[in-house]
């Protein structure tokens, strides 16, 4: 290769990496196409936001409050009950965040935590090992919060509906608690929806939750 023809090839190179590279404008992340977002995740802006549409109706933030488990008897059991302190929240996070909601007068329990990692989760093995910690529960779960115990409870149907998504339930006769979790590549997000009446359509609302985060992070 004659010495001209090298420094071409190289400029044309250097142009190339160039015009890959993230920029940013103020007060955004902007990145380029196939690239990650220039700036870091902030895990209180994933959560589900004040006034969002949601299945029970447009939500109202409020804080996780005492009558969400804090342990869970047997400990088997804890994956499968649990979502404050989940064992189903991969450890290592950078940066995390709950809130609860309400939803005018529905008397629904409703929670999200956001766990953001600095490095590149193996997505599928979180949603792999999830399962398999939730499928252990195979007694009556009693869970115990600031406010007292709480009546047993079972696990129910669990599955994997689409990749990157686990969802199960955990139910007594007057009571059911909805669970969902979802990964992608660098943040994990856990829903509890526990409320009188069963129903809560949590396998499209974890799928839709997981398109929002991918779009937001896109």
């Amino acid at each position: 290769m004659v010495p001209g023809n090298r420094v071409a090839i190289a400029l044309l190179l250097a142009a190339v990496v160039s015009s890959g590279c993230t920029t940013s404008v103020a007060g955004h992340a902007v990145r380029a196409a196939g690239g990650r977002p220039s700036g870091p995740i902030s895990a209180q802006a994933l959560l589900l936001q004040d006034g969002d549409d949601t299945p029970l109706g447009r939500a109202s933030s409020e804080p996780v409050g005492d009558n969400y488990f804090t342990s869970v008897q047997p400990p088997a059991c804890s994956a499968a009950l649990l979502f404050k302190g989940s064992p189903l929240r991969p450890a290592g996070a950078s940066d995390f965040a709950e809130s609860a909601y309400r939803f005018g007068d529905s008397s629904a329990l409703y929670a999200e935590s956001i766990d953001v990692y600095d490095r590149e989760l193996n997505t599928h093995e979180v949603v792999r090992s999830g399962f398999t910690k939730v499928s252990d529960c195979h007694d009556d779960a009693i869970g115990l919060s600031p406010s007292g115990l709480f009546k047993p409870m079972r696990l129910g149907s669990f599955g994997i509906p689409e990749n990157e998504i686990l969802t199960w339930t955990m139910t007594r006769p007057d009571w059911t608690c909805s669970y969902g979790l979802a990964a992608v590549p660098q943040i994990v997000l856990l829903i509890a929806v526990c409320d009188s009446s069963a129903g809560f359509p949590m396998d499209e609302w974890a799928a839709k939750r997981k398109a929002q985060l991918e779009g937001r992070t896109a």
